[in-house]
């Protein structure tokens, strides 16, 4: 049973996937933003071609744990996602993962143009990583 866990951004959302044992993250792909229509349609897709059975959003909140536009913006796709695809999505607080997404590429000596593309993926490998671990703690 795979997890996909999605990183949604301002014009790109990075997107990862979990191996069918549930223990390591490794980034999918990156996808522009070009609607929610377009989204759900592809996010089905990818959905029913990994066999996917739980997705992961990001939950973007302050650092001082506030909800914000953004916030409203994920529980949005979060209720589109459930109903169209019908998959339960659940939150992961995605504090602080693009800063340390942006650091894992800059040691690994990516261009500056390209870890600006890959930034989200990177960004959603964080948060399923944490997830899955989480979830191991749990069992």
């Amino acid at each position: 049973m795979r997890v996909l866990a999605i990183d949604w951004g301002e014009k790109y959302v990075g997107l990862a996937i979990s191996d069918p044992l549930r223990i390591i993250a490794q980034g999918l792909d990156v996808w522009e933003i070009k609607g929610e229509e377009d989204f759900v349609s592809r996010l089905k897709r990818l959905v029913e071609d990994y066999q996917v059975k739980e997705i992961v959003l990001g939950y973007p909140i302050s650092l001082r744990g506030h909800e914000n536009e953004r916030t409203q913006k994920v529980r949005h796709i979060a209720e589109l996602i459930e109903s169209v695809i019908g998959i339960p999505v659940k939150f992961v607080d995605e504090r602080l993962t693009t800063m340390e997404a942006e650091k894992v590429l800059l040691e690994g000596d990516i261009k500056r143009k390209k870890r600006k593309l890959l930034k989200n993926k990177q960004a959603a490998v964080i948060i399923l990583q944490k997830y899955l671990d989480s979830s191991s703690l749990d069992t």
